[in-house]
Order: structure tokens, then sequence, then C-alpha cells
């Protein structure tokens, strides 16, 4: 209680100044360097069993709200699996962790804003006419707090599923399928959204996609680079997390492994960006190392073609 008592009073400290939030901290914890360090203890929400089951965490570019994933099922409650929490700064007061007011009861996961702030997408079981599984969801910011779930329509969602949306300055969303007709059984695509419409979507190609199957992809805010993982023989089959540079229209560099600072046998995952995209946000899966951690993006640079 007394660590998160001061996680609470460091969240107090963000501003509406994007640019800031590196230097007042997140949580109150110094920003980290070119070395993974835990963030505040690898866990957000301290399970009853001591497991770490909080991931995917997401800022709202003023710094006054932030979302975050959470393995809610236990063997007497499987279902549903996942639910999206919420901290969030009311009148200088944080409130939180709760359960965000839209998510509870399905299966939600995988939320990240938009740059601009004004929407957020994440992937959730909610019951569809055409849908298997998990599907891609937004809700619209407004003076009330978040609109009802919209469904993303059935350009981006299939029968096969597809979860971890990310959206770029440009409104080009990427996002995980297992729909037919890619490299591997799970792929990233990329869609354009216009006017409320998802169009033109389209597989990202062989130096990103595989036969070993790809997930949790995050675009950069310039669409600069794209981060995402797979499970490849050159990792013992263990999830890590790659990435590829754009150097033209959806034209890509070969995929490489972030390295041995963000990926090792725990397996990485999960990833996700400040807003200001100077710190990465990772899960490791495996003990002794299974947690939060998060890193600064300069570990890119040496990687950068």
């Amino acid at each position: 209680m007394k660590q998160l008592f001061h996680i609470l009073i460091g969240f107090l400290l963000l501003t509406g100044a994007q640019a800031q939030m590196h230097e007042l901290g997140y949580f109150g914890q110094e920003p980290p360097g070119l070395k993974a360090e835990l963030f505040h203890g690898g866990a957000l929400v301290k399970h009853p069993n001591g497991e770490k089951r909080s991931f995917n965490i997401s800022f709202s570019p003023d710094g006054k709200e932030m979302f975050f994933s959470y393995y809610k099922a236990t063997q007497e409650k499987p279902n549903p699996t996942y639910e999206i929490k919420t901290f969030k700064l009311v009148d200088n007061e944080c409130i939180g962790p709760k359960t965000a007011a839209f998510s509870g009861y399905h299966s939600d996961v995988d939320i990240n804003y938009t740059p601009d702030g004004n929407y957020i997408f994440f992937a959730s079981d909610r019951p569809q006419p055409n849908s298997k599984g998990l599907d891609i969801y937004y809700c619209l910011k407004t003076s009330n707090g978040w609109s009802e779930p919209i469904y993303a329509g059935t350009k981006i969602n299939t029968d096969a599923g597809e979860v971890y949306p990310s959206i770029s300055q440009k409104k080009n969303l990427f996002f995980r399928s297992s729909r037919p007709g890619g490299y591997g059984d799970d792929d990233i695509y990329r869609a354009e959204w216009v006017n409320g419409n998802f169009i033109n979507v389209r597989n990202l190609g062989p130096n990103i996609n595989s036969i070993y199957g790809e997930s949790n992809s995050v675009i950069a805010p310039d669409e600069s680079y794209i981060l995402f993982c797979s499970s490849r023989p050159e990792s013992n089959n263990i999830q890590q997390i790659y990435i590829s540079f754009q150097v033209g229209d959806n034209i890509w560099t070969k995929a490489v492994s972030l390295g041995p600072e963000i990926n090792t046998t725990a397996g990485a995952g999960a990833p996700t960006l400040s807003p200001d995209a100077k710190f990465l946000f990772f899960k490791k899966s495996k003990e002794p190392e299974r947690g939060l951690y998060w890193i600064s993006t300069e570990v890119f640079e040496k990687l950068r073609p």
C-alpha cells in the first residue's frame, strides 16, 4: 500500500504539457536510460496471488489519464479474461486504479490512445453478428467522459479476430489480424481512417510478417518505425519485440530484434510508447523477470538504417 501511495502522489505531478512529462516523471519515477528498468515494481495492480498481471500501458497526451490492460481471469472465474483499468486526475485528485467505465463485462484488452488524445482504441469480445472472438472498437472523448464503444466495422474486423490497434498522427490504424491471405496465421495490417471509415486495408509485407506470426504492433506517432512481437527460431521460439523502419509508403526495412536489453529468455511483449515517444513500455512474461518495464527509445537509434 505504501508503494501504491507513492505512485499515486507521483501521478499528481503530471501536467498537461506533453514535453514536460519525461522531466516530471511518470508516477514520480525517475526516467530510465538505455537500460530497461522495472516500472514501479512491475505491476500497477497487485493480484491476490502476487502475480504481475498489468500490461499494455497507454498515457493520455495531456498526462491526466492512463489506461492499462489487466489479466483478471482466475480458475474459478475464467471469463471475462481481461479488463481495462484506469488512473485519472479529477480536480487534482488521483482516482484509481479502477475498472474503466466501458469495461468489466466483456474481455477488453490492448488499449491505445490516438496521438491527439481524442480517441481510445482497444480490442473486445463483446458480441457482434459476424464476430468470433476479439474485434477492434474505439471510444470518442466527450465533455462527459468517453462515449460508448463504437465497432470499427467489417473492413477492419473479420470473423478471424483482430487485436492490438495503434493509431498514427496520419490517422492510419495498425493492427493484428488472423484473416486468411497473409504470410502466416497472424499478420500486421494498416488501414486508413477517413471520416470515421476505415479504407485501404493493406498487409505490411514480408519484411515484417512471416510464417511465425506477428502481433502486439505499435506504430511510432510519425510512422517512422513500428514495433511488434513474434516468436521466431532465432529466439528459440520465445516471444520477442522487433522493430522495422518505414522508408517509403508501406515500404519497411527487414525487421530486427530490439536486442538483449529488452529481449531476454523471459520473453517480451505488449509494447507501447509514451505520448512523446521517448519511452518504450513493455512486459516480460516469465519469472523471475516477469513484470512491467520501461526504457528510453534512444536504444532504437543503433538499429536505424
